[in-house]
């Protein structure tokens, strides 16, 4: 079991705790997510439009063997790989239909032995009524439940949080996007990678003669929450916590002719956004599209209300993969109330970011975690507490109407790319993306919400 006492540093902490959680709610697949987690992930490189070598590079990328993730269309590949898919999804539902039937004769022979005390009958209908049914894993379960060497605040934290109850149907779900053409990329926005199971590693990126770096290399995963954004040339957007600037960098080159507002509150990742900024785009273009602000993102909604057409919103989370790897994450013993706090601020965060967002417009939520409490958990709060008439009370919307979202399915740009992410198929609301070792991306999740009043 898990115990704050077993590891000596924050990512031991964390990966013990992950070998606690995480099992319970991904099951036998766990064993192959950690293995991914603790191997080296797998970058692309987000070309550089505005790089005097960009043609150059562009074609030295191809020579050694990437593609374009964003024009990929390979039939053969996609044909080899969809088959093996569907080899695995029979041997899951072997393998289930195996479980339930060996579960079955179990109950009936222990009904029939006479050798069976009365009393470990009882114990074990019990403890059956306590397991989480896989098929409602996601639902039902979002921490672990506290052991007895846990520290006290550790006990009341995930107390609490095992109370936060994934409901899965009190949101409405739309599936608005299945008609749109994933194949229509702007010509400014080109993403490489390496084919599946190629662990071939990009060279470090070099400068033109402006001081311009060729390409940016960044998680792959992190372009599924801009093609979600769906930004629009002449939109509005803003980047609510926008350091260190992988994903804002992405929204300029997919769609340059916007407005682009980038907001941190942290002071050192304020800085390297800055720097991302400075050294893949010329200071005109910068100046002219875009505008860096550090502030509370959560004040955001009340100081610009309904001002922007999309908002993504890339919340501070545990960053599963980050946590393994770094000595003071926040498993750490020291931060452990900023653990306890991290759901309801990341929940602020979300409603700040629907309120900053204009009626009609779109907001994407996203984290690099597995973890559901602040995945879907936090989804959900947020959207129950902005339509609920309590809203009309809260600090600075004294009369107004609440806030009525729906959440936009993403199934559609979860099948176009199923050649690079696996994803898990039992989120209730959004997309998450399983680290695999044959194409180490993620986690990473992300949640398209429209704004309907």
């Amino acid at each position: 079991m898990f115990s704050l006492h077993h590891g000596s540093h924050s990512n031991e902490l964390a990966l013990e705790y992950f070998d606690f959680a995480y099992p319970l709610i991904f099951h036998r697949h766990w064993p192959s997510i950690r293995l991914a987690l603790l191997s080296l992930p797998k970058p692309v490189a987000l070309l550089n439009p505005y790089s005097l070598s960009n043609k150059n590079i562009k074609q030295k990328l191809i020579e050694q063997g990437s593609i374009d993730m964003l024009r990929f269309d390979n039939e053969k590949l996609r044909e080899d790989f969809n088959l093996i898919q569907k080899q695995i999804s029979n041997s899951d539902n072997e393998y289930q239909i195996k479980k339930l039937f060996e579960q079955k004769e179990n109950r009936r022979l222990l009904g029939t032995s006479d050798l069976v005390d009365e009393q470990e009958d009882i114990n074990e209908e019990e403890e059956q009524e306590e397991e989480i049914n896989e098929d409602d894993d996601m639902n039902t379960f979002n921490q672990p439940e506290p052991v007895k060497r846990l520290d006290e605040i550790y006990k009341l934290a995930l107390e609490q949080q095992a109370q936060s109850v994934i409901k899965g149907n009190v949101v409405s779900i739309v599936d608005d996007d299945k008609e749109r053409d994933y194949r229509k990329i702007p010509p400014s926005w080109h993403v490489y990678t390496f084919p599946r199971s190629n662990m071939s590693r990009f060279e470090p990126a070099k400068t033109d003669e402006l001081g311009l770096l060729d390409y940016y290399c960044m998680d792959g995963a992190c372009i599924l929450p801009i093609i979600a954004l769906d930004v629009q040339p002449f939109h509005s957007v803003l980047d609510l916590c926008s350091a260190p600037g992988g994903k804002a960098l992405n929204i300029f080159h997919m769609c340059p002719y916007i407005q682009l507002t980038c907001n941190d509150i942290n002071g050192s990742r304020w800085k390297r956004l800055i720097e991302v900024f400075t050294q893949t785009v010329p200071k005109d273009t910068l100046a002219k599209h875009v505008k860096l602000v550090k502030g509370d993102g959560c004040l955001f909604g009340e100081r610009q209300p309904a001002s922007f057409d999309r908002v993504l919103v890339d919340v501070p989370c545990t960053s599963d993969r980050h946590a393994l790897i770094t000595a003071f994450n926040i498993f750490s013993k020291k931060r452990i109330q900023e653990r306890v706090e991290l759901p309801a601020y990341q929940r602020k965060l979300l409603e700040s970011a629907i309120r900053a967002c204009k009626p009609g417009g779109i907001v994407v939520y996203s984290t690099c975690t597995l973890a559901p409490v602040q995945n879907e958990g936090v989804v959900e709060q947020a959207i129950e507490n902005l339509a609920s008439t309590s809203n009309k009370k809260s600090r600075g919307y004294q009369g107004k109407v609440p806030i009525k979202c729906e959440v936009i399915s993403t199934q559609s740009l979860e099948k176009h790319y199923a050649y690079f992410f696996d994803f898990y198929a039992k989120t209730r609301y959004g997309s998450l993306v399983l680290p695999h070792i044959s194409n180490n991306f993620g986690p990473l999740y992300f949640c398209k919400i429209r704004r309907i009043n």
